[in-house]
């Protein structure tokens, strides 16, 4: 089995919906940190073995073109003789809003020469089975700390019922400050402008409301009506 060839037929695989194909593991000393991303993607926790890796899950998170998301989906086991490799666990695999996927590895910056021939070998492996293939090393500032900052509004007791969204939505026009939002919507909703704050910040995350984050945010940071924003019908679900 060690030589048989990827099949085509594998790009149509729901690898999103596996379990881990290996456990992780901790002892004390161990320089990395594991644990658990809850995702809004998928409504469920998804694996990480190092910090690098939940910065990599919040940022798919975020990302509206992502619908399924599983940590180590596969271990490949190259062909016997291939020098200075035995095998390769991806570090995730992502659904797609096209249907296509994507494999992902994740690697800090110092480590991408050192694994450079595992990649190329895993991007050929990918190419041959129909996904895209991906290395990931990190996310630059601001945005990252945005992010952080945005994804922390991710989690449902944030999100706004459906007969709240288009009032929110209203109220943010064709865009407005954040402060401007949040007073504007908590007159019409005649709620606590912290709960109206937390509403509005969790559409930026799921992508109804767009936020910029190459910037630093603020409360005088600008949020306007995604341009891909769902159907109304599709608001509340989405929410």
């Amino acid at each position: 089995m060690l030589d048989e060839p990827v099949l085509s037929a594998w790009a149509s695989l729901r690898l999103e919906h596996g379990l881990p194909v290996r456990s992780f593991f901790s002892w004390p000393g161990k320089r990395n940190y594991e644990g658990s991303w809850w995702s809004s993607t998928t409504g469920s926790h998804v694996s990480f073995e190092s910090l690098l890796e939940r910065d990599f899950l919040m940022l798919a998170d975020y990302d509206q073109d992502v619908l399924g998301i599983a940590s180590q989906p596969f271990a490949v086991l190259w062909p016997k003789g291939t020098e200075g490799v035995r095998g390769h666990v991806p570090d995730f695999f992502l659904r797609l809003r096209d249907g296509s996927g994507r494999v992902v590895d994740v690697r800090h910056r110092d480590h991408l020469e050192a694994g450079s021939r595992q990649f190329a070998m895993t991007r050929a492996l990918c190419e041959e089975a129909g996904w895209d293939y991906e290395v990931f090393s990190g996310i630059s500032e601001p945005r990252f700390s945005n992010l952080r900052w945005l994804s922390g509004y991710r989690l449902p007791r944030y999100a706004p019922t459906g007969t709240v969204v288009p009032v929110i939505l209203e109220a943010v026009g064709s865009g407005i400050s954040v402060s401007g939002a949040v007073r504007r919507a908590a007159r019409m909703l005649m709620l606590e402008p912290s709960i109206v704050q937390a509403h509005l910040l969790h559409l930026a995350f799921v992508g109804i409301l767009d936020v910029g984050l190459d910037e630093s945010l603020s409360m005088d940071a600008w949020i306007a009506p995604s341009q891909e924003m769902l159907p109304m019908s599709s608001l509340a679900a989405a929410s």
